[in-house]
């Protein structure tokens, strides 16, 4: 299949989170199996052109933005470690700092309806100059929600496209693109189009639901889920057209680019190591210690690597943080977010100095250290669409301790309930009680059975996390696609 992806980030060269790195390395498990897929992204004022061999394709090429033409550049390259071609979209819109936010101010950028359109008709662009005739245009998360939408009413009957059929993937329903009509003014949708049934919403607009109504196929990022978003509780709104759609949802867990995040071969901490061999793990250990300026100890190490916000369940952490930390455990966290609970952790690291270190930061490098040097990883959250973290963490030697949502539920097992194939700690309901037992069970399975943790430690690095499965499964998601016969709404 000719395949076009379509992702706001895409790791080395942007990132905020998950979706940079699915971008990346999803596209390569796809070129595995024989697709001819390349990719589109902006090009943002942080990626180096020199650095990353971004070349220029052609300028002054044109993007329609309502009754105007917006100018705009087209750049390429290769994906590292693979060749899977990528594209870069710049335009003054696109072209900044930020990628969501102005750095300065820390705000949404106040035009980024129109970033987002203009990004998303530069691609149909984009490929007209390239002659690419895709079978299958992958979209994902709001920042593209508009691309099944222009599919279907500005470019099905063009010749290129005339096959082409679109799946769009949800990483995360709590951010949709939801904004005042004014703001897309300029884009000039006919109204017809701006109804409740259609991409309307409580008279406003909203990305992710355009996409729901108009693409042929909708993902998410497990089978939980696709479930969940279904129901009010996590539908935030769009629970009842979802479920209009529900013979046409799947939910696909992704893979883990084993190429980055593997203990054998990752030249980002100070010693591999293997499940036939721990010892590695143990001076990685010692070094993030030192590193961090904790005392070097044989305490359960408990990490976690997030952004800072509510949704990640830190509240439940700073509840308990004391009781925790009575367990006799040390603590490392890595991230940043929301300054309020920047705050909260940093208190922490002053009454704990010699057992807690917070590190407010991006730092690719400290989160591999993390992974290694762990014993446990947290991730208490109180919705994981997907989460990779718990993946990586397992892969590393390092058991999880999650709550049972999303993909924690299709990846995590709980020990406790099955301790021939359990491969981690799951608590059910987001209670800071209920986090604190599952922690303390761990915790007492690391003191009174360090036996048993050690063969927990070698199972859950024997898991097959790789996006084999993965690029599979979505193959026959695209089969489907395919299939698809568009009705006219």
């Amino acid at each position: 299949m000719n395949i076009v992806f379509i992702s706001a980030e895409v790791v080395p060269f942007s990132k905020t989170g998950g979706l940079g790195d699915v971008s990346s390395a999803y596209p390569k498990a796809m070129k595995e199996l024989g697709h001819n897929i390349i990719i589109f992204t902006p090009l943002y004022k942080k990626i180096n052109l020199e650095d990353n061999n971004i070349k220029l394709v052609k300028k002054d090429l044109v993007a329609p933005i309502g009754e105007k033409l917006e100018v705009f550049e087209l750049y390429e390259s290769v994906l590292p470690g693979s060749q899977v071609p990528i594209y870069f979209i710049k335009n003054n819109y696109l072209y900044r700092d930020g990628i969501y936010v102005d750095e300065e101010t820390g705000e949404d950028y106040a035009d980024s309806p129109i970033r987002f359109l203009s990004f998303s008709q530069s691609v149909f662009a984009s490929l007209e100059l390239l002659g690419f005739a895709p079978n299958i245009i992958h979209a994902n998360d709001w920042h593209t929600g508009l691309v099944p939408f222009l599919l279907k009413t500005q470019y099905s009957e063009k010749p290129l496209f005339s096959k082409a059929r679109t799946v769009f993937t949800i990483h995360n329903i709590g951010y949709q693109g939801i904004y005042p009509l004014e703001e897309i003014a300029d884009a000039n949708i006919p109204e017809i189009y701006l109804t409740e049934d259609l991409l309307g919403f409580y008279d406003q607009i909203n990305f992710m639901k355009a996409a729901v109504v108009y693409t042929d196929i909708l993902t998410t990022v497990s089978s939980k889920y696709a479930e969940e978003i279904q129901t009010k509780e996590y539908g935030y709104g769009l629970e009842k057209i979802i479920a209009t759609r529900k013979d046409d949802l799947y939910g696909i867990v992704h893979g883990i680019d084993l190429t980055i995040w593997n203990p054998r071969t990752d030249e980002l901490i100070v010693k591999n190591y293997d499940a036939r061999n721990l010892k590695g793990k143990e001076e990685c250990k010692n070094y993030l210690q030192d590193k961090l300026n904790l005392d070097v100890t044989d305490k359960p190490l408990l990490g976690i690597i997030t952004r800072l916000a509510t949704q990640k369940g830190l509240n439940m952490i700073l509840k308990k943080f004391d009781d925790i930390m009575n367990l006799k455990v040390q603590f490392i966290l890595l991230g940043t977010g929301d300054p309020k609970l920047e705050k909260k952790f940093k208190t922490k690291e002053k009454k704990y100095p010699e057992d807690c270190s917070i590190n407010i930061e991006f730092d690719n490098r400290l989160a591999h250290q993390i992974e290694a040097a762990s014993d446990f990883f947290l991730m208490p959250s109180i919705y994981e669409p997907c989460g990779l973290n718990q993946m990586y963490s397992m892969v590393y030697g390092t058991v999880p301790i999650v709550r049972n949502t999303g993909g924690l539920s299709d990846t995590v097992k709980d020990y406790v309930e099955d301790q021939t194939n359990g491969n981690g700690f799951v608590f059910e309901k987001a209670k800071p009680d209920e986090f604190f037992e599952a922690v303390e069970l761990a915790v007492s399975l690391y003191y009174n059975d360090h036996p048993s943790f050690v063969k927990l430690q070698k199972r859950v690095m024997s898991l097959d996390f790789s996006w084999k499965n993965a690029a599979s499964n979505w193959q026959k998601v695209y089969e489907q696609a395919l299939k698809k016969r568009w009705k006219k709404k």
